[in-house]
């Protein structure tokens, strides 16, 4: 049985040797985003976790999160692991071989309480019948997926009194939502989330112009076309038009100016509508109407600005994310998404009751920037 232990810290010498001993195969992760999720060969991943909070990352059906504790384990400790999602709790107080039969007991118990094992079963077959031709398509995809996760700015990245975070969840391997963040000279922090029309290589592709269009804005910016997010969306729309790309791109981008505490934002076609979160649990809706980049030669982009004072959180969504919402009208989304962010506070455990809905119908993500005071 093979185990993914989820060490953010990568420090899991002792728990690792333990689990091996027990005749585990153990493969250590920065991040659930890691996982090989879209590869039906491998069933169900069990993630051993060794916070409670490091649980909140992995609400996806394919994932069976483990909380193993250092220390043993109490009531109280046990309760809030199985809350953030735990399907079972191990501590290292136990001796190799119980976690042998504890792990033989749980692969039963979940194939029983998710009602999977005729799936697995056909998955197993079907991965049998993959053709050579398949199969290298396939670990093709895998490479590239890991080609756009090293793209992707580092989770959880403080800049100043600003905390940058991102999660992305592709509906096939490849995705075609994007997010970056980065400092603009010494007074200012950009970022921004795009979503690809369509699915699969093609748009995962232009992700990667992306990228490089991220390099560029950061050696471009203040001069005499680039003082605001709306010119920086014209050049974008101006760049991918003159490349010939065959698609069209929604993006948030917005600019932080430190010294101010001031977003500067500007929108192509985005929705659902960017969230300022305040300390107090006031939520503004950040909205405009524009064209998508990509489409329309000389598209002119408006600039707005919200305050972003200390306590703030700014959450911004591909429109993925609606599918994950229980309402049918788009309004009545809206104002679900908003309550949820409201009623949540923190972006991760929004980040993980988003998850519990995935539908894997479109790729779905989400920005998030807290002004917290460094310690």
């Amino acid at each position: 049985m093979k185990l993914y232990l989820l060490a953010p810290e990568g420090d899991v010498d002792e728990p690792r040797g333990l689990m091996e001993q027990g005749g585990y195969r153990c493969e250590v992760i920065q991040s659930a985003q890691q996982l090989p999720i879209h590869d039906q060969r491998n069933g169900l991943l069990t993630v051993i976790c060794f916070s409670e909070d490091d649980l909140l990352e992995c609400h996806h059906p394919a994932m069976v999160p483990i909380l193993f504790s250092q220390q043993p384990l109490n009531v109280a400790k046990m309760l809030l692991a199985l809350s953030h999602g735990a399907v079972d709790c191990w501590s290292a107080e136990m001796a190799s071989q119980d976690l042998v039969k504890r792990g033989e007991a749980l692969v039963a118990r979940l194939q029983r309480t998710h009602a999977v094992s005729h799936q697995v079963a056909q998955n197993a077959e079907a991965a049998a019948r993959l053709s050579d031709l398949e199969q290298e398509l396939q670990d093709d995809q895998r490479a590239g997926q890991q080609i756009q996760l090293g793209m992707l700015p580092s989770q959880h990245k403080q800049m100043d009194e600003f905390l940058f975070s991102r999660w992305v969840q592709p509906s096939l391997m490849l995705s075609g939502d994007f997010v970056d963040y980065f400092p603009l000279q010494d007074h200012y922090l950009a970022c921004f989330l795009a979503d690809v029309a369509g699915h699969g290589a093609s748009s995962a592709l232009l992700t990667v112009m992306l990228k490089n269009i991220s390099w560029r804005l950061q050696q471009k910016f203040g001069l005499p076309q680039f003082k605001s997010p709306g010119d920086m969306l014209g050049w974008i729309n101006d760049t991918l038009i003159g490349q010939g790309i065959e698609k069209h791109v929604a993006m948030f981008l917005g600019i932080i100016d430190k010294q101010t505490n001031v977003l500067h934002y500007s929108m192509a076609a985005h929705y659902p509508p960017g969230l300022m979160l305040s300390q107090a649990g006031d939520v503004t809706a950040l909205q405009q109407s524009a064209k998508p980049l990509g489409l329309f030669p000389n598209a002119v982009y408006t600039s707005d600005q919200v305050d972003f004072p200390l306590g703030s959180t700014l959450l911004v969504f591909s429109d993925g994310v609606m599918d994950c919402l229980a309402p049918t009208d788009f309004d009545e989304k809206e104002a679900a998404l908003q309550q949820l962010a409201i009623s949540l506070g923190e972006p991760v455990k929004l980040w993980s009751r988003l998850c519990e809905s995935l539908k894997k119908l479109d790729d779905v993500s989400l920005l998030a920037v807290k002004h917290e005071r460094r310690a």
